[in-house]
């Protein structure tokens, strides 16, 4: 936890605060970093990509060179049997032959004579040779009776004899074994001619027998391997340095003398020997890739390596004037980034300021629009909108204080009636008292109760049981004016006493049924207030009476029509206590009117009396 909160306090040390270093900071770290590293990638693929294609084609080449270095062994086999089959070699190696005349030396070499007039052997040699062209010119035939005669297909050494040629190891060992041929990759070389013609060959050393299978001459082919690699490498596409390194990692051949090969070259031809993967790898001391193919037969490795700065000397060239391109352009960005930013901060600041300055100069402030356009323009006219409402607002409010001033103070002055009002009620009262008139005591008693209720305007809300006995209190002075024409019942459960209710909300209902309802009737009038618990917590308040219902249309009374005040002011309050959560209806019945009252139920019992908890209606 301590690190991070430490690198939450390093990062926010460096987030710059101000609006443009962060959009400038933003436009870096989200455009020109993830560009640039864009770049820097696409430039490692592209590079990588041209290694892979460099790296195929190489390889292939490699491939096609042994698979054509495997064919020529083959041929070389095939013609050193076929030679082996030729009735006049047979028979040439069976006659008692004078070279003499033909070949002045003393050597026992029969080489081609150049004149046309050519032993049968050696131009048997000859036309093998040139059978096998283009590669025949890299094969070069030797061929000896084992009498001291040896038929050669090209020019020889001035030192060259028949003994130096029986004198060959690889000889020596075929004529003494029970091989039929053997390979040699490093025989001597005695032709005379240019340097990868005097190289050492590859030779395939056969000895021929007759059909008795008696031995009756020895055949050398030998493959000038040197320049034939020196010729085909000419051919192909990609041209780079070729090596050859035999089972020891000597290097045997070489296209380029001055080459750089690698120091563990053995190492890196033996892995991707045994590698599944690819068959290249990049050298980075040497900067090459290097390709190799292992000739199974001769336990020889074919390398391949191919200089990088040759093909990509330009690609990075090209890279570095795109880099210093991009960086530059960069640049400009930079700057013309600081100046759109400029452009939108600079306005933002002088909003800043005037937000400032609408508290000290009461909202007499503005921002002038002629120097901009497009959503900095909307941003101003905008506060330049908000500064002249806030400047009416702050008229109106000064205006409704006043009112409010103004009304507070007609209260108190109205206030002032009622309470004398109580006092005269309540000096009425004793006074008929003692004069023995109860019955005018008890209309003083209820309506100081009404006066008294009315007065009190700090609660909305009052239990059921003290809406009632003001309604009991109500009726009781009604019941006086209209000498007992209708009676009161009341229908409720004991557990709804501590229910809350508008204050004086039934007040009017019962006001209405007694104007509306029982004003006309002689006796027998009844209102029934009833009062029960609904689905979904409401609390049900209905007033039924017995009397006209709606269908009668009485005359013109400002008695009536303060009823209909009252029910209008009714609903008006409920909207106001409980929103939508309240409703209130007539309902016409057969004889009379039901007035249903609908409320969301909240108990609050008073806590000296117990009772079970009940959670208030959020619905309200």
């Amino acid at each position: 936890m301590v690190g991070v909160s430490s690198l939450n306090r390093l990062i926010r040390s460096i987030q710059p605060s101000s609006l443009k270093y962060r959009l400038f900071f933003a436009f870096l770290l989200l455009i020109i970093l993830p560009f640039f590293a864009l770049q820097v990638r696409n430039h490692t693929q592209v590079e990588r990509l041209y290694e892979y294609r460099i790296s195929e084609q190489s390889q292939n080449q490699l491939d096609q060179m042994k698979q054509s270095f495997e064919q020529i062994k083959s041929q070389m086999l095939l013609a050193a049997l076929q030679l082996e089959k030729e009735s006049t070699v047979q028979t040439a190696l069976k006659k008692e032959t004078d070279p003499g005349a033909m070949f002045p030396s003393q050597s026992g070499i029969i080489a081609p004579a150049g004149s046309g007039k050519e032993d049968g052997i050696v131009e048997i040699l000859t036309v093998f040779k040139n059978r096998m062209l283009p590669v025949g010119e890299h094969l070069h035939y030797s061929l000896t009776d084992l009498r001291g005669h040896l038929y050669v297909s090209y020019e020889p050494k001035s030192n060259a004899t028949y003994g130096t040629f029986m004198e060959q190891p690889a000889v020596k060992n075929l004529l003494a074994g029970q091989e039929p041929y053997a390979w040699v990759t490093d025989a001597t070389n005695d032709m005379q001619t240019n340097a990868y013609e005097s190289s050492p060959l590859i030779s395939l050393y056969m000895v021929l027998k007759d059909e008795d299978n008696h031995a009756v001459g020895l055949l050398r082919v030998g493959f000038a391997y040197q320049g034939w690699l020196k010729k085909n490498m000419s051919n192909f596409l990609i041209q780079q340095d070729y090596y050859i390194l035999n089972e020891t990692g000597r290097v045997v051949y070489e296209s380029r003398p001055d080459g750089m090969l690698p120091e563990d070259i053995g190492a890196i031809v033996k892995r991707q020997k045994d590698s599944l993967g690819r068959k290249y790898e990049v050298h980075e001391a040497t900067s090459s890739i290097i390709n190799s193919s292992y000739i199974g037969s001769m336990n020889w490795y074919l390398i391949a390596q191919f200089p990088l700065e040759v093909f990509f000397g330009d690609i990075r060239s090209m890279n570095q004037q795109f880099f210093i391109t991009f960086g530059l352009f960069t640049l400009l960005f930079i700057i013309i980034t600081f100046f759109i930013l400029s452009t939108i901060t600079r306005p933002l600041m002088l909003l800043k300021k005037k937000m400032s300055e609408i508290i000290v100069k009461n909202f007499l402030t503005s921002i002038p629009t002629d120097n901009y356009k497009g959503e900095i323009l909307e941003i101003a006219v905008t506060f330049n909108n908000m500064a002249k409402d806030l400047t009416q607002l702050v008229d109106r409010l000064k205006v409704e204080e006043r009112q409010k001033e103004a009304i507070r103070f007609q209260m108190l002055l109205q206030q002032m009636n009622p309470h004398f009002l109580l006092n005269t009620l309540n000096t009425i009262k004793w006074n008929v008292l003692s004069k023995g008139d109860q019955a005018s005591a008890d209309i003083c008693i209820s309506l100081g109760k009404l006066l008294e209720t009315s007065l009190n305007s700090e609660a909305d809300l009052i239990h059921l049981h003290d809406e009632l006995e003001l309604i009991e209190a109500y009726a009781a002075i009604q019941n006086f004016r209209y000498d007992q024409r209708f009676e009161v019942r009341y229908e409720y459960e004991d557990s709804l006493r501590y229910a809350l209710v508008p204050k004086l909300s039934l007040q009017p209902l019962v006001e209405n049924a007694i104007q509306h309802g029982l004003a006309k009737m002689k006796t027998g009038g009844c209102i029934l207030i009833r009062i029960y618990t609904h689905v979904n917590n409401r609390l049900i308040l209905e007033v039924e009476d017995n009397g006209a219902g709606l269908s009668y249309k009485p005359s013109a009374d400002p008695l009536r029509k303060r009823s209909r005040i009252g029910l209008k002011n009714l609903k008006e309050r409920l909207q106001l206590l409980f929103r939508t959560a309240a409703d209130l209806e007539l309902i016409e019945l057969d004889r009379g009117t039901l007035a249903r009252m609908s409320l969301p139920l909240l108990i609050s019992p008073p806590y000296e009396h117990g009772g079970h908890t009940h959670v208030e209606d959020h619905n309200r």
